[in-house]
Order: C-alpha cells, then structure tokens, then sequence
C-alpha cells in the first residue's frame, strides 16, 4: 500500500474515532439529561396525582360513603378524565398483586410486581416492543387496605430524540470525513511530493545514474533527509568514480606489465634463438649479445621498480632529520648525464625525510628531465622554505614538454606519454608512480607544471625539522 493512502486512511480512522467518541459523551448526556428532566416531572406528576386521588377518597369517606374497589376506579377514571393529558396511564393493585384497575393494554407486559414496596415510593423503566415507560409506584391505605398506585408515563419520544440525533450526526459526520478526505488527500500529496522524488532519485541511482541529486528546499525532517542523501549519492558517486578509476588503473598496470615484459622477451628470445641455430659472424654475435644483455638489463630494471612498488604499498617509514643541501649535491654526483648540466640552487635547511627513498626520487626527476632532451643542455634544481613550515624542491627542465591531457596521468603505473620515445630511452613508465608513492609516504605529493615545445616543472613540499 501506498504511504500516501496509508497517511489518508491513517488519519480518516483517527478524526471518524475522535468524531464518533465525542459525538457519542455529547448524545449520551443529552439523553441521560433528558431522561432525568422527565423523571422530575413524571415525578411531580405522579405525587400530583396520587395527592388528588387521595383527597377524593378521603372526602368521600367523611361523607360516610363506603369505599369499595368499584368507588376506587369510578374516582380514578373521575380524576383522569378532568386530566389534559390522556396518554398517562395508570394502574391500582392490591397488596397480594391482584389487579384492581389499569387503562394499559399491556400492563402484564410491564412486570410492575418488582414496584411493589410499602415502605418505598419506586421508579423504573420498562420497554415493550418499540415503546419506552418511565413507571412511578406508591403505596397508601384505604380502609386498612393496602393499594398500589402505577403511574405510567410514555417516554418513547426521548429515545426517538436520541435516534434522530444519532442520523443526524451520522450524516454529518459523512460529509465531514468527506470533506475531511480531500483535504487530507492534498495535504498528504504535498507532503509526499518530496518522499516520491527521493524515491526516483534513488531508482536512478540504483540503476546507475550517480550523478541525480533531489533538489528539496525544506527547513524540517524531509529537508534534512533530502541533504544527508544528496551527501550520501555523492559519497557514493566519488566512491564508485574512485573504484571505476582503481579498475581502470589495474588494467592500465596489466596492459603495461605484459607489454612491458613482452618487449625485452621478444628481443631475448629472437636473439637467444638466432645464435642457438644459426652460427654467426662475430659482428652478429656481439651485436645479438648486447641485445640480450641491454633487454635483460632492462627487465632487471623493471622488475626491481615493481618490488618497489610493491614494498611501499606495505611501509611506514621513520623520518629522520637531513641537511637537504649536501644531501642533493651528493645524490647529483652520482648521477651520468653526460652532455646535460645539472645546476643546484638549494637553499640550506634541515628536512624531515627517509635518505635512500628520496634519492630515488630525485635519480627519476632528473633521469625524466634529462630525457625530455632540455634544448638549454641544463636541468635546474631548486628548494628554498615556503610558509607553513615546509620546503619545496624543484626540478625544472626546458624540454619537450608534457601534453596538457597527459600531466593527470603520468604518475599512474605504466602510463608513458610518447611509448616509443620512452622505450627507446630505457624508460618502463613507472618512474613517476614510484615518486608519487614515496612522497604520500613522506606526507607530500608530487606537483607537475608543463607547456609543450616550453619545458616542464616538477615539485613537491617536504616538512622543515621544529627548532627547539
């Protein structure tokens, strides 16, 4: 079932329950009210007419009349034909419960023996077939004879009263639920307006569209929730985007590996089985040789940078405390660039970083730099402290350039930017990956600015030791 037809029928029980509770005490305490009301003035009747009868008898039995059953109802219908109103009915009995007179049809039916009480003036209701009596009893003597008097009131309209009431409200409880309903059908199509927009928003994204977002401008719950969900898709859409880029980078890493092992296996294998068939000149031979030796290098090379790798993703390091200055103008020593000039522009300063995991760094900056063939013949080296206690390093090149759609994905596994260049320079295109990898280690990220045809500018920030 719908929310929305839950919330209408929800609140219909609740205002036809609230409607019908309420009506019901109103009804109920005008008829209990009513039924009180003419009880007194039963009751005044009867004590009335009680009164006048005795005074009949009694003056008759001053005059010295004898007073029989037959003088007793030849006074009662006497007393009730001088009475206006003809629907009071009466009773006369004996003490032993012998009928003495009744004007009621059906007095058996009416079980007045329980009335019978000398000592008591009694009151009850009785009802026969659709008809509603309010009986008075007394009780006097007359001659040493004890005689009841039943007084016995039609009450039927009170109850008809109380029927017409209860139609009635009936009726207009029916247009007021009515009315009710459709009001309660907006109210409820409103406040579900935004709940049927979560939910088709939440059908798309679950069938793929991350990027859908509810726009639900709402100060209470529903506005809250509205906000947490958008921040949920987002966290979602960023998660799935994260693992879309995780796949796409495993099979960037594979492609890469396979074809970066397949290369050098091609060259050593061709060349391994030319001089295992084939006897060769020496020129050949020496030729092949070098081949195998340069390629097996090369995967030598290779399969070092990937326990590299490897062995990052796994490691904490301590940090230590280095003079970065002498530190570079050591690492730069030990680096052949043959025609290139290695210029050092290093500020003095003690850093916090791990010394042979930097140098790596700093070996495959420059060894990038250097095969970005610089048109200047130099590579530039720069730190110097920048605010909020930290140093910057630069390693700077006027070479080819790096295209501007690239520079996002240089530093993913086995990403290269010309393939054949790279090969050709003994590159794997792992480099830049390595020194993205031992940087987060050092709490750091590699920064790559680059103009084709202009040069190329990397740098990254690493943290000045505190002075005590």
């Amino acid at each position: 079932m719908k929310f929305w037809i839950k919330l209408i029928l929800g609140i219909i029980v609740i205002i036809s329950i609230v409607l019908s509770f309420s009506r019901y005490i109103v009804v109920r305490q005008s008829f209990i009210q009513s039924i009180e009301e003419s009880a007194n003035q039963n009751q005044k009747e009867h004590n009335l007419e009680r009164y006048n009868l005795e005074n009949s008898i009694i003056s008759n039995l001053q005059m010295g009349e004898e007073i029989t059953n037959e003088k007793i109802i030849e006074y009662v219908k006497k007393l009730y034909s001088y009475m206006e109103n003809e629907t009071d009915m009466v009773a006369l009995y004996k003490e032993n419960g012998e009928i003495i007179f009744s004007n009621f049809e059906n007095i058996d039916s009416l079980k007045v023996e329980e009335l019978f009480n000398v000592d008591l003036d009694k009151r009850c209701l009785r009802t026969i077939e659709d008809k509603h009596y309010m009986l008075f009893s007394t009780c006097w003597s007359v001659n040493s004879q004890v005689i009841y008097i039943i007084n016995i009131y039609d009450i039927t309209y009170i109850y008809n009263q109380r029927d017409k009431q209860l139609i009635d409200i009936l009726y207009a409880d029916i247009i007021i639920l009515a009315i009710s309903s459709i009001f309660v059908a907006i109210f409820s199509a409103v406040l579900n307006k935004p709940i049927k927009t979560l939910n088709e928003t939440a059908k798309k994204i679950a069938i793929g569209e991350f990027s859908q977002r509810v726009n639900i401008q709402s100060k209470d719950e529903i506005g809250e929730l509205a906000n947490s969900f958008n921040i949920m898709a987002e966290q979602i859409e960023n998660k799935i985007n994260s693992l879309n880029m995780l796949v796409k980078q495993k099979d960037d890493f594979i492609t890469g590996f396979t074809h970066e092992i397949k290369t050098p296996m091609t060259a050593i294998i061709g060349y391994s089985d030319l001089l295992r068939l084939r006897k060769c000149d020496e020129e050949k031979t020496q030729k092949a040789l070098d081949y195998i030796y340069s390629e097996s290098k090369r995967l030598e090379e290779l399969s070092y940078k990937l326990m590299d790798l490897m062995y990052l993703s796994e490691q904490s390091i301590e940090l230590k405390n280095v003079e970065i200055k002498k530190f570079i103008e050591k690492v730069s020593k030990k680096i052949l660039l043959e025609e290139i000039t290695l210029q050092i522009d290093v500020e003095k300063e003690v850093l916090k970083l791990d010394e042979s995991l930097l140098e790596v760094v700093i070996r495959n900056l420059i060894e990038n730099a250097k095969k970005a063939e610089p048109k200047d013949k130099k590579i530039l080296i720069k730190g110097y402290t920048v605010e909020n206690n930290k140093y910057r390093i630069f390693v700077i090149d006027k070479g080819k350039g790096i295209p501007k759609e690239h520079i996002g994905r240089v530093t993913e596994d086995f990403y290269m930017v010309d393939k054949s260049r790279t090969r050709k320079n003994g590159g794997s295109g792992i480099g830049l990956s390595l020194c993205k990898k031992i940087l987060e280690l050092h709490n750091s990220k590699i920064n790559i600015e680059s103009y084709e045809a202009i040069g190329t500018t990397v740098y990254f920030d690493l943290e000045v030791k505190n002075e005590k």
